[in-house]
């Protein structure tokens, strides 16, 4: 079995077809093309880092983009969400996904990255937690709820003491980063002095805050779907889906527990 890992774009072109493919393998249903560009050659903050093992044929893949973090002091973070981990139906079992993922994070640390996150599932959440180290957090959720309920989360927010809780945030008001995160395909997303949301079949999911006064642009709606941390929930009912995030420290410590977790980085794929 060979395996190859890629960190230029140019390169990893030549396999895009071989990805989909595996994709379609492994998932049972198409991915979409110009969500994949958008994703990993669209992306403005660098390289991609694609580990790819072959078998007569592409068997398995594991991926980190760049998405970089900011603190309140406005130091961005060399940082990467892991994406789209695959592995033929054929080659399970066989540590592969351990083995590209380990290379992968020996890659970005000799490089120089701060830390790689991401949003695993319920089942590969053990994996990444056993096999690769990774700390990760009880699950937050994603709330489906009125004005009244939005405001009384909000509340709960803006009383939190910022000294004490030293937040890391993908911050939207970089124009760099908002101009590509909100370009994702298939959305059609609205920025508003520091708030991202869409519209969709007649409720607002909100991607972005910068602060809790930012959500007084947001407009009327039936609902309102967010991410948030389950010690916020009060009624079970309004939750729809969760969400675990987590991550690993590479060249910095990494407290997942001190990022804003929003839509703009769970929602990426």
């Amino acid at each position: 079995m060979n395996t190859v890992i890629i960190k230029d774009k140019s390169e990893l072109l030549q396999y895009k077809q071989q990805i989909l493919t595996l994709f379609s393998d492994a998932y049972g249903q198409e991915l979409s093309e110009t969500l994949w560009d958008w994703a990993y050659i669209e992306n403005p903050f660098g390289n991609p880092y694609v580990a790819l093992a072959f078998d007569d044929g592409l068997v398995a893949h594991y991926a980190v983009i760049p998405y970089p973090l900011s603190d309140n002091t406005g130091l961005q973070y060399k940082s990467f969400l892991s994406m789209t981990t695959m592995v033929a139906q054929t080659h399970r079992k066989y540590g592969l996904f351990t083995k590209l993922a380990t290379a992968v994070y020996e890659e970005l640390k000799r490089d120089g990255a701060d830390w790689v996150m991401g949003f695993p599932n319920q089942s590969s959440a053990p994996g990444f937690r056993k096999r690769l180290g990774w700390e990760i957090l009880d699950p937050d959720c994603v709330v489906s709820i009125g004005q009244t309920e939005l405001a009384k989360i909000f509340h709960l927010e803006s009383s939190k003491d910022v000294d004490s809780c030293s937040r890391i945030f993908a911050n939207l008001s970089d124009k760099k980063l908002r101009e590509w995160r909100l370009s994702k395909p298939g959305a059609k997303y609205v920025w508003q002095d520091g708030l991202a949301y869409k519209k969709y079949n007649g409720q607002i999911d909100i991607i972005y805050y910068q602060s809790p006064d930012s959500l007084k642009n947001l407009p009327t709606a039936s609902v309102y779907n967010l991410l948030v941390p389950r010690n916020l929930i009060k009624d079970n009912d309004t939750v729809t889906f969760e969400y675990m995030f987590g991550g690993l420290s590479l060249n910095s410590h990494f407290i997942p527990d001190t990022v804003h977790r929003q839509m703009c980085l769970s929602d990426v794929f």
